[in-house]
């Protein structure tokens, strides 16, 4: 019996027909992925009937960086570990700066703190050292961008319900341009406006500014009533910072016991006369001493750059 070939119009009608009984064809969803789905709507019912972004394991971490963007804090898996005996030539800021974190971390009073100065002396290396040495304590530690500064009061309900840890926001490398007001709201920000700030948190900034933000001679010269009100007014975020520390270039004596010290940890054999000379002349081409340049030289003969 010949077969009977249908037109092109009635394979068209067939398929029409075929979707409307079976719209989901022979497709099926395996269960992993069904188990993935209701993993992230119960995450995200957590989020927003408990009326905030969601809290991380404080118990199983010790340090965290701040997204403002999403609005959550993510976990930092390899936070980084650094000795204080490797910090060199600031012995008196790095007592002031332990005690007062220590007494933080004990629940007593304690000041939100500046470090600001020269590049590469140790500043942000300071701050990141307090992992290290209240390693088993309560103390935590969010890093969090300049530009998701403003976003900061969003984690103070996470901060709050986050007892008993401590939590010191780092805030590398501060600073504003004149052109930016991000500065006065900031000030909000760590004063807390009608919003309690939570007990368990201060404030730790580094920046190359004193004042944070770029304050002119012709700031005292021009048509206002009262020219120091403009002043005042870009130095007063400053003034929220109970401790003030600044760092400066070293001297020619500390910045060679930065280098005999980085020599050894990285079992550098040589002449001390020959390897301090040499370091002499390696701050000469990098413009400055300080840690940073120390190491960089250190590593620079590790690696033969040096002759």
């Amino acid at each position: 019996m010949p077969t009977r070939s249908l037109n092109p119009t009635c394979l068209q009608a067939r398929e029409r027909r075929h979707r409307r009984q079976n719209p989901y064809g022979n497709r099926t969803m395996d269960k992993p992925k069904i188990g993935q789905l209701l993993g992230k709507l119960d995450k995200l019912l957590d989020r927003y009937v408990g009326g905030g972004p969601e809290a991380p394991h404080f118990l199983e971490y010790q340090a965290f960086m701040w997204d403002g963007t999403r609005m959550t804090l993510k976990p930092i898996q390899r936070p980084v570990k650094i000795d204080q005996d490797d910090l060199i030539g600031i012995e008196s800021i790095k007592k002031d700066i332990v005690h007062n974190t220590k007494a933080f971390v004990e629940g007593r009073k304690a000041n939100n703190v500046l470090l600001w100065g020269e590049r590469g002396t140790g500043k942000s290396s300071l701050v990141k050292a307090l992992l290290t040495i209240f390693d088993g304590t309560p103390l935590r530690m969010i890093q969090i961008y300049k530009h998701d500064i403003l976003t900061i009061q969003e984690m103070y309900d996470i901060i709050a319900r986050g007892k008993p840890y401590r939590f010191i926001l780092f805030i590398d490398d501060l600073s504003f341009e004149e052109s930016q007001t991000d500065y006065k709201e900031m000030k909000t920000i760590m004063d807390g406006g009608l919003e309690k700030i939570p007990e368990n948190v201060l404030f730790y900034a580094t920046s190359n500014r004193k004042h944070l933000i770029t304050t002119r001679f012709s700031d005292n010269d021009n048509d206002e009533v009262r020219p120091s009100d403009t002043v005042e007014e870009k130095v007063s975020l400053v003034d929220r910072f109970g401790l003030r520390y600044g760092f400066y270039h070293f001297s020619q004596d500390i910045y060679l016991e930065i280098v005999a010290s980085y020599a050894a940890k990285y079992g550098v054999r040589m002449d001390k006369g020959k390897l301090e000379h040499m370091a002499i002349q390696w701050s000469l081409g990098a413009g400055g001493r300080n840690g940073r340049i120390a190491e960089q030289f250190v590593r620079a003969i590790l690696d033969e750059i040096v002759p």
